[in-house]
């Protein structure tokens, strides 16, 4: 079951007795009360001293108690409608606690890890199952492991310790997070990256899903990236695969049978060299992707850092195409696929696209399209750095000043996406077959409780366009244990002003609210609902079989 719960308000409820909702903020130096997520506390009186940050999670846009969720009305939706059609495949993906963060190897040196003085640990809970993974650049350039409290040489820029991973750790088992690890492969030290793996292997027990050996290798050495190079022009898949096998020798004398995935890299021949490597224990092919590489690139680019690129049908079609692609080659060698590094863009700095809604909203697309293509886990580039002056694309930042940014955490709307997705159940991936508007996606998850969690994106510009109807047909031939009609009970909202809007909002989930207008889906008779521009939300269908007349 997933941790943001589609049973109605119960806990909710409960926490209404202690908690007293705060203004959300934007920006710490805003003088307003901490926003409260469903794990705050409450917030207090004039008369008391206020709580501490640490207690809260700060999450601007988000309401856990909205009232009755309600789709726009039918007589609203203009224009013409779309058509869906889900249906079972027989090796259906399964979805649930995959999705989550990725952070820099240097990141686990940071102090606010499981410190009683931070709210992470709250704010990570928030996702169902967090999906966590520690690589970047900085792995094979900045970060330096030790075990002996050896002092670190003068390229390091955070110093790595056992007692680190336990901090790390104590937040995985806190949140029901699994890891994976990269180790450092830009210094050639084997020994040292393996008495790392050793260490995480007592921290993190079976939460360590597998170690990586180094992080995107194919960038060692490039010409256009002269300033991340760690290895000459004579560097290659081949000498790659050498490498490959010297650190799994050392990983065999100090964690026989470690499992390790591989290559982290967004080149189809990185894959196969390391799919093709003789090293034992290939736990998973693992890629990176950022759709929106061409920084500085023509007006019929694809993949400009715009909003317009991002949230435009011919992004979803290329995902499909190159993370198909590394499907395909996982496929090939029996391994699953990781999206171990992910975001909309590679860009450096604020592009056109940073802390927008349309970021949220291509999240949520992104993340079930991939589950679609059986991609099993998904995370998100992040940081830790400041809201302000750090990375512009992290779902995550922290609330003080730049050189300072403390151990307070915010965030971001797609962060809130995060969430949303959290509250799929656990179940098999639906196909969706969608006749209609390009510009609104529909996905389906199955329960194992038999429910149906429909989700449509609607990536259209709400400044520009209006609602249309929605066509559902479920699934048929599921077989006599399934049911075969299905009731809307709940559902919830990401929706933002525009899609240029740096701010979004999350509604529920909650109780739909309009018991005398069942809404009713089968494989014999569509339901018909309404989609609303720049909103993705999930509609929540329970079997009829077993729901109370209304």
């Amino acid at each position: 079951m997933t941790r943001a719960r589609w049973t109605l308000l119960a806990a909710v409820l409960v926490l209404a007795l202690v908690a007293t909702v705060g203004l959300l903020v934007l920006r710490p130096e805003q003088p307003a009360a901490p926003s409260v997520g469903p794990s705050s506390t409450a917030t207090a009186s004039p008369e008391q001293a206020s709580p501490p940050p640490w207690e809260f999670t700060r999450l601007p846009g988000y309401d856990p108690d909205p009232g009755p969720f309600s789709p726009t009305p039918l007589e609203d939706a203009t224009g013409d409608g779309i058509t869906v059609l889900l249906a079972l495949e027989p090796d259906a993906p399964r979805f649930g606690g995959t999705v989550g963060l990725s952070f820099d190897a240097t990141e686990l040196a940071n102090p606010m890890w499981d410190s009683p003085e931070s709210n992470l640990t709250l704010t990570l809970a928030e996702i169902d199952r967090p999906v966590l993974r520690f690589g970047g650049n900085g792995v094979d350039r900045r970060m330096w492991w030790t075990s002996a409290d050896e002092p670190a040489p003068d390229w390091a820029e955070a110093t790595v310790t056992p007692k680190d991973l336990e901090r790390v750790s104590n937040v995985a088992e806190d949140v029901d997070a699994e890891v994976t690890l990269v180790l450092d492969l830009g210094h050639d030290d084997p020994a040292r990256a393996a008495d790392m793996a050793a260490h995480a292997q007592v921290a993190f027990g079976d939460r360590l899903l597998a170690v990586s050996i180094g992080n995107e290798p194919n960038g060692f050495f490039h010409e256009n990236q002269p300033q991340l190079a760690v290895r000459t022009d004579t560097w290659g898949p081949e000498p790659y695969q050498d490498s490959l096998q010297e650190y799994s020798d050392a990983l065999q004398e100090d964690v026989p049978g470690a499992p390790v995935a591989g290559p982290g890299a967004y080149d189809a021949t990185w894959w196969r060299a390391f799919a093709e490597s003789g090293i034992p224990d290939k736990r998973a092919l693992s890629m990176h992707w950022y759709p929106l590489w061409d920084c500085d690139g023509p007006e019929d680019s694809i993949a400009n850092p715009t909003v317009e690129d991002l949230t435009a049908p011919a992004i979803r079609d290329q995902a499909r195409k190159i993370v198909g692609q590394g499907v395909e080659v996982a496929d090939e060698h029996d391994l699953p696929l990781w999206m171990e590094e992910t975001g909309p863009t590679s860009c450096p700095g604020t592009t056109d696209v940073s802390r927008t809604h349309a970021q949220a909203l291509w999240t949520v697309d992104y993340s079930l399209t991939l589950a679609e293509l059986g991609v099993e886990r998904i995370a998100f580039h992040s940081t830790l750095q400041a809201c302000d002056g750090g990375a512009p694309m992290s779902p995550l930042c922290a609330t003080g000043p730049y050189r300072n940014p403390g151990k307070i955490v915010e965030g971001q709307g797609s962060f809130l996406a995060l969430m949303l997705l959290g509250q799929i159940p656990d179940g098999q991936v639906l196909r969706p077959t969608v006749d209609g508007h390009r510009g609104v996606t529909a996905h389906g998850v199955l329960g194992e409780d038999g429910s149906i969690t429909l989700s449509l994106v609607d990536l259209r510009d709400p400044e520009a366009a209006d609602p249309i109807s929605v066509e559902i047909s479920c699934p048929s031939d599921l077989g006599k244990e399934n049911p075969t009609d299905w009731l809307l009970t709940s559902g919830s909202r990401l929706s933002g002003a525009s899609l240029f809007s740096p701010a979004s909002t999350l509604r529920g989930p909650t109780e739909y609210g309009e018991p005398t207008q069942s809404i009713i889906c089968s494989s014999n008779t569509a339901a018909t609902i309404t989609t609303t521009p720049g909103e993705a939300t999930l509609f929540h269908l329970s079997p009829h079989t077993q729901t109370a007349d209304r």
